[in-house]
């Protein structure tokens, strides 16, 4: 089915440009000089957009042998509804966009999958040819234990108390592969001590003053993920957290004056009542 649609698409195109190519030649028809464009003369050759699929999958393929490997976390079926499950399909098709665009993407590995599920499912019509052996994407069963040692492997969880204050280039990130908007369960925070992996989470305490949930999505995480294996600088990382999330600057410097005059008010208010106090006491005794 996605074979015949991707031909029909192209017959589509091939049709539009000999029409373009039609109008071209009519409009000059009676000109004499030479013409530079596309169809004309022109030094530059057409980079068609075969050519770049061609590239960026080589940028996959070139990862999954020399790349820093990355790992989804797809066991969270269970965890979720059905439109949940549509919704984590959708970011990991986001996320394989992302990093397949990236200079340096990374290997990323989607374990413990099930592919009668709807989250598989759902992926697998975002990307039809996902089942071809030439495509680059790893989806597997396994779990990452048995793909990496287990001493190299970090669980990247927003329930735990160790922040990562540092990217290491020779860990090996896992990030749950979950859209759970019903409850804030820590859940791969149980797995993770569980399985007795290292955990962390990003530091956003540090760095931002947040206005209601921390949560991002697996695209969100995956951007800065990206950033921090390029630079490791955590501020440009994390400027990929939306800022709808996050209180402005402003803001903030306005409710830490507002907070300062209270506690100032607060301050006057005890010692007027306290001198009023001992001012009682004093008549008292003379």
């Amino acid at each position: 089915m996605a074979k015949e649609s991707q031909r029909a698409k192209k017959e589509q195109r091939k049709l539009e440009v000999a029409k373009r190519r039609e109008e071209l030649d009519l409009a000059n028809a009676d000109n004499d000089h030479i013409i530079y464009g596309l169809f004309h003369n022109t030094m530059f050759l057409r980079i068609y957009d075969s050519t770049m699929d061609h590239f960026h999958n080589n940028k996959l393929v070139q990862a999954m042998r020399f790349g820093q490997n990355l790992v989804f976390d797809c066991s969270y079926d269970s965890y979720m509804n059905e439109k949940e499950m549509r919704n984590t399909a959708k970011q990991l098709m986001l996320c394989f966009g992302i990093n397949r665009l990236h200079n340096e993407p990374f290997n990323v590995h989607h374990c413990n999958a099930d592919f009668g599920s709807s989250t598989m499912v759902s992926l697998r019509k975002h990307l039809a040819q996902m089942d071809e052996p030439a495509f680059p994407i790893n989806v597997t069963e396994r779990s990452y234990l048995d793909l990496f040692p287990k001493e190299r492997l970090v669980y990247l969880t927003p329930h735990c108390k160790n922040d990562l204050n540092e990217f290491s280039p020779d860990d090996v990130y896992i990030v749950g592969a979950m859209v759970d908007k019903s409850s804030q369960e820590a859940i791969s925070l149980g797995k993770a001590k569980k399985l007795g992996l290292r955990m962390a989470r990003l530091p956003l305490d540090r760095y931002f003053q947040f206005k209601s949930g921390k949560s991002l999505t697996l695209d969100q995480m995956l951007l800065i993920l990206l950033e921090l294996k390029g630079s490791n600088d955590f501020e440009r990382a994390l400027e990929h957290v939306p800022k709808r999330k996050i209180v402005p600057v402003d803001e903030q410097q306005q409710e830490q004056e507002q907070r300062f005059r209270e506690r100032k008010q607060m301050g006057k208010f005890k010692f007027s009542a306290g001198s009023f106090h001992s001012e009682r006491k004093f008549k008292k005794r003379y």
